[in-house]
């Protein structure tokens, strides 16, 4: 054989075996895409919609079918002070996570059922939590407990608000 030959007859074999390799190893990790807003519970992150202004806040949930299973909605306060909501328009049950201003949920209104239609605003039932709180991270009733969360446990906000309202 002719040294050239011989060379390729040699490195043939693994060049097949290298792009094998390549085909069967694992495929290169997409990039994640960019997170929205979310709420890291126990390490879970849970994509959130904001609820910043007035209006935003006294609309919430309200008129809404449902709400995604794993999502919510994070209503945030200018200031730590005693808060109360009601469940005017809803249709679903929520659990109500109430976050002080240091990140550490304070209280939680589990399972909150959806008013019997026709109640009168002056009727609805109030919920407030056991103190002060900054924050409220409304899920789907059943979802802070299938989330192990309770009193003193700490939260911190992911995503594009990372950083940002003190969490």
């Amino acid at each position: 054989m002719l040294p050239v030959q011989a060379l390729i007859a040699l490195a043939t074999p693994v060049l097949l075996l290298l792009i094998w390799l390549g085909a069967c190893g694992p495929a290169a990790a997409p990039s994640p895409e960019p997170m929205g807003p979310a709420v890291l519970l126990h390490g879970v992150a849970v994509p959130v919609e904001l609820a910043l202004t007035p209006e935003e806040q006294r609309q919430g949930l309200s008129d809404r079918p449902s709400l995604a299973p794993g999502t919510g909605m994070l209503f945030v306060f200018e200031t730590e002070h005693a808060l109360t909501f009601w469940m005017r328009n809803m249709h679903f049950p929520l659990d109500m996570v109430w976050i002080d201003a240091g990140c550490t949920v304070v209280d939680i209104s589990q399972d909150v059922p959806p008013p019997t239609p026709g109640t009168p605003n002056s009727d609805l039932p109030r919920y407030s939590p056991d103190g002060p709180a900054r924050y409220v991270l409304e899920i789907n009733a059943g979802e802070s407990d299938a989330l192990g969360l309770g009193p003193g446990d700490r939260v911190s906000f992911a995503g594009t608000i990372s950083g940002d309202y003190g969490c």
